[in-house]
């Protein structure tokens, strides 16, 4: 298998991605994977490693870069045949003795402040004494008292309008977006802004679904949807820049009218909703129509990365169907981790926790926000992700996003995944959650000075 190959240490210093990375590049070159082999898929492997998508989807991107596998649609990873490097020329993979990381601005953390492990600690304890309930198994739907408290919770916070037997609760999003595919029955075409919605994309098309871009985030989608029969429209909120409430309003009447109009669906990923620290929230779009929007809930950014539960929130009719689907597979969230977050909750730690990130994250955003305008200055177009958790830079370059990885990489700069919005324009999103208030400028500008050659 080749989890044998990957020997993951959560305690080092080297990020997750970059074990996977090694790990399956030293298997690579011993010939212990061979070329065309077919690869776990990112679920599988993060699975079969007990860690989430994002390190294993990083990895995955540098090892398509570097050319040492490919992603061949509707059919997965393969093991490619790697060419020997000319002489002379530098090789760009991520070698540890060559790079150390100095600073990370991926999205796999949270501030180290922010984390109330104390009282989760407390709640976990409380939880492990529930012994008439921990030594039976899980509700598939998910535990009946984090569902209770969630209808309370997800209305007070974002004015979800839910009722217990409609929410399902699984380990994360995509676990999610698998059974929701599974609820629809028939297959069909999701619409998604760009500049797309990868976790969600990945297990629609697994699913055999089309995925067709419409338009950019924050624009109003009134004209692509008009006279469309998607089965499903996905307003990913993280996605979207701040807007005025009067776009916002419009942006909703357009959506609810043609998603009643044609029958259809909207999927609402409502990630981090909780945590806007510089706008003012805006109520949840399935407040405002529950019976044609399909809200999502997570709590990894909010509490912990390691605690894998999030929820969904379906339409009175797909209730049923949900009950059914559920209990046909075993509930992928922890038991206990269910019950410590529904006391959690109860007792008002998640509110007050909350309330304390936000300030943490608003020092840091601007902080993040000062520093791109300070070191790219006009060279490049920068903008607060608010709930995200990030900042996206877009920068104007003649280079690809593989001198682009190597260059930051060489300056001990760790980033995600690049997107290329249209030719010669590349966007990063860098995430400012997990480093240090203190690092963020250094960060900057040792980002500008390895991409400084290639902006234009």
């Amino acid at each position: 298998m080749i989890y044998d190959f990957i020997v993951i240490d959560p305690d080092s210093h080297v990020p997750l991605w970059m074990q996977i990375y090694h790990g399956m590049t030293e298997a690579l070159e011993r010939q212990m994977i061979e070329p065309s082999d077919r690869l776990p898929s990112i679920r599988d492997l993060s699975e079969g490693l007990g860690i989430s998508r994002s390190p294993v989807e990083n990895a995955y991107v540098h090892l398509q870069l570097d050319g040492f596998i490919e992603s061949r649609p509707k059919s997965g990873y393969f093991a490619l045949k790697r060419p020997k490097e000319p002489k002379g020329e530098p090789s760009l993979k991520p070698e540890l003795s060559k790079y150390s990381v100095l600073y990370d601005l991926t999205s796999t953390g949270i501030d180290s402040k922010t984390a109330d492990i104390p009282v989760w600690r407390k709640h976990l304890r409380a939880a492990l004494n529930m012994q008439d309930k921990i030594i039976s198994g899980g509700d598939p739907q998910g535990e009946s008292e984090l569902r209770d408290a969630l209808v309370r919770y997800c209305f007070e916070a974002r004015k979800v309008k839910a009722s217990a037997d409609r929410i399902v609760i699984s380990s994360g999003t995509q676990q999610l977006l698998t059974e929701l595919c599974r609820m629809m029955g028939k297959v069909g075409t999701v619409a998604i802004e760009r500049p797309g919605y990868a976790q969600g994309e990945r297990i629609f098309r697994d699913f055999g679904w089309k995925v067709e871009y419409v338009g950019n985030a924050g624009e109003l989608p009134g004209k692509e949807l008009s006279g469309q029969k998607y089965a499903l429209f996905a307003d990913i909120t993280s996605n979207r820049p701040q807007m005025s409430l009067s776009k916002i309003s419009k942006r909703r009447k357009d959506l609810i009218d043609w998603a009643e109009e044609n029958d259809s669906y909207i999927l609402e990923d409502d990630y981090n909703g909780e945590l806007r620290y510089l706008s003012r929230s805006v109520p949840s779009l399935q407040g405002a129509c529950p019976e044609r929007v399909i809200y999502i809930g997570s709590f990894s950014r909010l509490l912990l990365p390691s605690v894998r539960i999030a929820y969904m929130v379906v339409p009175h009719d797909l209730a049923e169907t949900a009950r059914i689907k559920s209990s046909l597979y075993d509930q992928t969230s922890s038991k206990i981790e269910q019950l410590a977050l529904a006391e959690y909750i109860r007792d008002g730690h998640l509110e007050r926790h909350i309330r304390r990130s936000r300030k943490t994250y608003q020092v840091k955003s601007k902080e993040m926000l000062r520093a791109l305008n300070e070191v790219f200055k006009d060279k490049a177009e920068c903008r607060l992700l608010e709930t995200s958790l990030c900042a996206a830079v877009t920068i104007k370059t003649n280079t690809d996003e593989r001198a682009l990885f190597g260059s930051a990489s060489s300056g001990g700069i760790m980033v995600d995944q690049l997107f290329c919005s249209s030719e010669g324009r590349y966007t990063a999103n860098l995430s400012f959650a997990g480093i240090p208030l203190e690092k963020i400028s250094p960060a900057i500008t040792a980002l500008g000075s390895a991409w400084h050659q290639y902006i234009r």
